[in-house]
């Protein structure tokens, strides 16, 4: 019966003898187990076309069965998160962050708080989470068919196809083979099953009690393809806008005590200044905004979505994202300052993570999304480019972050970076398309932003008793103009970077420069068209000539 209530096809004989795990996918000639099991006497799962006997896996106390947080994380939810140190099971979606304690019967749902019937429960070292739970967050149908000793688990949102037998003498048996032992003898005629694969003359299928294995095909008659249920929709993708983004970050020294206007920036619909920085690891944020600035810009149809950094502090970083409970706080601070200034999303910019934090990471942005897209708020993430480094790369998990936030913003600029012990570009065209290629195997174009620099670098090179010495300045597109004409330097265009290049001697030091300009950040903007991406990020608003504006919105087809 399910849930204790008999259906007829339960009356047919079953063999009370099933060959053990694993029980039924025997191919080529291989012989089933000898040892066996009596159906009566062992309870096992069943999860879609499977079996499943370690009963560790589940417990049943009566009516209410429990699945182990290792069987749910395997097999339903690989991003479902057990603090074993504070005791904290988390699940998250694109609508929710649910949060239980072990025992306790009060639990949160988007920091609010609620009570569940039947509370998470550790059995034996183990955590157990009862049914209703996983049946209400995870859509599925979770059954224990007491005829078969079965406890079958299906996806409401599965395809299943149905068929019927239509004749006597149908079996069921382990294998694709009339030789093979039978499981369920005389299966009755209209009889419903799930078929799941076929095999030459013969389907696996699977009773709807529980029972696994292989019927041939002239005893079934398959109608159609039946949606059991409404097939959900994936629970990250949102319907976007065909507008590309046009992000500017601007970039905030200190607290802006006074704003002097909003000014209209040609073709940007989207500024992200620099306000927010978490400082310690209580989750204060040092904060530098100003609701003028929101409210001028948004009223000019603006979209504000400030950026928040984690100071580039790893140890600090590490702390916060370790505790659940820390994670939790800094999260209910965040969602309160920015609901504060009543912005429209965020740019979580964390960078120099460690490696071993990676998938805590990913966890702290799968526990801010739900809250933040509650409130109607965008969530973006800034990552770098694939390189070999731990702290500034091989931290993000770039895959799984955007499965949870509405945009990824490639920072694809410091290919040569400050203190390189090489002079180059700061991103040459080919760079920025390799690297944007090899995310792009991780994280869907439309979710994809391509990040551009507005600044250039100055590199000075000399010789000196210790060899050769490369230093290098940052310099706005307006300061490399400006040095450009002052040393009357010779510009080439180079193919490889995409850019003008440069370079003069000077009292025994040269000086080598690789411009960024409207040629060159037309080209690589050109790449959001290529590629099908949501747009562009630009750092920073403050470095570029005007005439770069126009020439970015006309490039990604804004205008």
């Amino acid at each position: 019966m399910k849930k204790h209530i008999l259906v007829s096809m339960a009356t047919t004989l079953i063999l009370l003898i099933l060959i053990s795990i694993p029980l039924l996918v025997y191919l080529n000639g291989h012989k089933p187990s000898e040892e066996a099991i009596s159906i009566s006497d062992h309870i096992y799962l069943v999860f879609q076309d499977e079996y499943y006997t370690d009963e560790s896996l589940f417990k049943m106390e009566g009516d209410i069965i429990y699945l182990s947080f290792d069987f749910v994380k395997e097999y339903i939810d690989p991003d479902i998160f057990y603090d074993e140190k504070e005791r904290m099971l988390i699940i998250t979606d694109q609508d929710k962050v649910l949060r239980f304690i072990v025992g306790d019967n009060r639990a949160t749902v988007n920091h609010r708080e609620f009570i569940v019937d039947l509370p998470i429960k550790e059995i034996e070292g183990q955590v157990y989470i009862p049914e209703d739970i996983l049946s209400r967050q995870y859509g599925l149908d979770i059954n224990y068919w007491e005829n078969t000793n079965a406890i079958t688990i299906d996806r409401l949102s599965e395809n299943y196809i149905i068929g019927q037998v239509i004749m006597e003498g149908g079996h069921i048996r382990t294998s694709f083979d009339i030789k093979s032992p039978i499981i369920f003898k005389d299966v009755d005629v209209e009889t419903n099953l799930f078929i799941f694969e076929e095999y030459m003359d013969w389907y696996k299928v699977r009773t709807f009690d529980g029972i696994i294995g292989y019927m041939e095909k002239k005893y079934i008659k398959i109608d159609l393809v039946t949606n059991m249920h409404s097939t959900e929709n994936n629970p990250f993708i949102d319907e976007k806008s065909n507008e590309k983004i046009n992000l500017t970050w601007d970039y905030t020294h200190r607290k802006m005590e006074n704003f002097e206007g909003a000014n209209i920036i040609y073709g940007v619909n989207v500024l992200s200044p620099t306000w927010f920085e978490i400082i310690d690891e209580k989750g204060n944020i040092n904060d530098k905004g100003n609701k003028d600035y929101v409210i001028e810009y948004q009223n000019l149809g603006y979209k504000i979505w400030p950026l928040i950094s984690n100071g580039f502090n790893p140890d600090l970083t590490s702390k916060l994202l370790s505790s659940s409970l820390a994670r939790e706080k800094i999260i209910k601070n965040i969602v309160l300052l920015y609901d504060e200034y009543g912005v429209d999303g965020i740019n979580i910019d964390f960078e120099n993570v460690y490696l071993k934090d990676r998938d805590l990471l990913t966890q702290f942005v799968r526990e801010l999304y739900p809250v933040f897209k509650e409130k109607g708020m965008t969530v973006t993430m800034d990552v770098t480019p694939i390189s070999v480094s731990e702290n500034w790369s091989m931290c993000y998990d770039r895959k799984r972050l955007s499965e949870s936030v509405d945009y990824i913003v490639l920072m694809a600029y410091d290919q040569h970076w400050a203190t390189s012990p090489v002079a180059g570009s700061v991103a040459q065209y080919t760079w920025v398309e390799a690297s944007l290629k090899k995310v792009l195997e991780e994280v869907p174009r439309e979710k994809l932003i391509l990040g551009m620099p507005f600044y250039t670098r100055l590199w000075t090179i000399e010789e000196t008793t210790e060899g050769e010495k490369v230093t290098s300045l940052a310099l706005s597109m307006e300061d490399a103009k400006k040095f450009i004409e002052e040393n009357s330097i010779s510009l080439e265009w180079d193919e490889e970077s995409g850019q003008y290049y440069g370079e003069v001697v000077k009292e025994d030091k040269t000086y080598k420069i690789w411009l960024e300009d409207d040629e060159s950040l037309r080209l690589k903007a050109s790449l959001v068209n290529k590629y099908g991406l949501a747009g562009i990020a630009t750092w920073r608003k403050g470095f570029e000539m005007e005439d770069i504006w126009p020439a970015l919105s006309q490039t990604i087809n804004l205008n």
